[in-house]
Order: C-alpha cells, then sequence, then structure tokens
C-alpha cells in the first residue's frame, strides 16, 4: 500500500479508551480517556435514519484512515477535533493496512 500521503489526512481525532471506575454509591461508571491524536481521512459510507419518541436522527457508517496507531483496539472510540468534537466516531473494527504502515478503522457516528 505503501505510506498514506500527508495530504490525505486533512482530519484531525483524539483516540480515547474506555476506562471503569466506581462512583460514591459503588456503581460501574464509563469514562474515556484520551490516549493520543492523529489525523486521518474520512469516508462517510452508509446513512440510517432512525425515528425514536418523535426525534428523527441518524447512523452514519465511515471508514477513517490513519497512520499505524500502535495499541489501538475496538473498542475505542475517537472524538472528531477538526469539525466539532461532540461528534463521536465508535470504532467498531480495525483493520491493518501493509507492514504497519497505515489503519484502517470502520467507525459508527450516532447522533444524539
Amino acid at each position: 500500500m505503501g505510506v498514506l500521503p500527508a495530504g490525505m489526512l486533512s482530519e484531525y481525532f483524539a483516540n480515547e479508551s474506555p476506562t471503569e471506575s466506581r462512583n460514591d454509591v459503588g456503581e460501574l461508571v464509563q469514562t474515556w480517556e484520551e490516549e493520543g491524536r492523529v489525523f486521518g481521512s474520512y469516508q462517510a459510507v452508509s446513512y440510517a435514519e432512525l425515528s425514536r419518541r418523535g426525534q428523527v436522527g441518524g447512523n452514519t457508517s465511515a471508514t477513517v484512515m490513519i497512520r499505524y496507531y500502535p495499541g489501538l483496539l475496538a473498542n475505542w472510540r475517537l472524538r472528531w477535533l477538526s469539525r466539532d468534537e461532540n461528534r463521536l466516531l465508535y470504532i467498531s473494527a480495525v483493520v491493518e493496512q501493509g507492514n504497519r504502515e497505515a489503519m484502517e478503522l470502520s467507525v459508527e457516528e450516532v447522533a444524539s
């Protein structure tokens, strides 16, 4: 595949991993910890519109390409910093490209 050209990586993301802790009453609470930041490319694959409780929203499936990032797992998420840091992309699959040159991430964005 070769090295990803820098011009292709125009979006900026924060990699976040899930952590669990207990609150004051002993309940498990999931929080997210930033592990690092990467540049990547984003390409929407599909969109499904949903209606919940009279609200219309949707899910977008997409592919994000980044340079190889050691330790990145499919249960992490990306916070899309270059668009709106409230946009969250949940990673569902990680595919290594080449010999640790790039990673193709299948992501889902759920409208809130």
